[in-house]
């Protein structure tokens, strides 16, 4: 009896997985958290994860050859290796996405949005379209993008982005905390009296919560990384 051709196509990059299939994966990742890690997890981890990233069945992906099964865990492997640069605009079924051009023009309703939805990946989609909306006027490297509004559809359609663009966009703001961390007590320092500062600092320390958000969901990320890189180079 011949052996049955499976055809799929395995992302070399970033680029070629979406949000929604990242999100599937680690919804079966922090399912088994809390689990012993043995062969038999990782080897289910690692069928998960050709299944869900190459959009096959788990059926189908066990009938891969051993050879071609390591050679696509190989694959997927490098590309969790990358490190992409902020994404400013990328294709989204078609419409241009930006990135919002003046972080400093943020209201509070936004950034109320970004910080309740970004350190939650079964919710990042939804801080994910704050961050991104259509350019409606463009001028070289200039553009502006459309005003935002608390839309399920919009946020839905978000789940397609691209993970170089999500995962740039988390490193971002982790180093705009980074930064903004260290100006802050130089400023107190230079402008503020003692008694001042010392207000201040009591402030900060009550309500760094978005800083402490964005860290918390970058270390979140390179961690999953690594742990999907020793899932299945374990195998490899």
């Amino acid at each position: 009896m011949a052996r049955k051709t499976i055809e799929l196509e395995v992302p070399t990059t970033l680029e070629d997985i979406k949000l929604w299939q990242y999100q599937k994966y680690m919804k079966v990742v922090e399912a088994h958290k809390d689990a012993e890690e043995t062969e038999e997890l990782n080897n289910f981890l690692n069928m998960k994860l050709v299944e869900i990233f190459c959009n096959v069945s788990l059926k189908d992906v066990s009938k891969i050859s051993v050879r071609g099964y390591k050679r696509i865990l190989d694959i997927l492997n490098k590309a969790f290796e990358e490190k992409p640069k902020l994404v400013q605009r990328f294709d989204l079924e078609g419409v241009d996405m930006g990135f919002i051009p003046k972080l400093d023009d943020i209201s509070l309703g936004e950034y109320i949005d970004i910080e309740n939805n970004l350190s939650d990946w079964q919710k990042i989609h939804k801080a994910m379209a704050v961050l991104y909306r259509p350019v409606n006027f463009k001028l070289k490297d200039k553009y502006t993008i459309a005003p935002y509004e608390v839309k399920e559809n919009i946020q839905e359609v978000m789940r397609e982005m691209p993970m170089n663009v999500v995962i740039s966009s988390m490193v971002f703001f982790y180093d705009l905390g980074k930064a903004l961390l260290r100006a802050i007590p130089k400023y107190m320092e230079k402008n503020l009296e003692k008694k001042n500062m010392q207000q201040l600092e009591v402030y900060l320390e009550k309500n760094g919560d978005g800083i402490n958000q964005f860290t918390h969901l970058l270390k979140e990320t390179s961690a999953s990384l690594k742990k999907l890189q020793s899932y299945h180079s374990s195998n490899v």
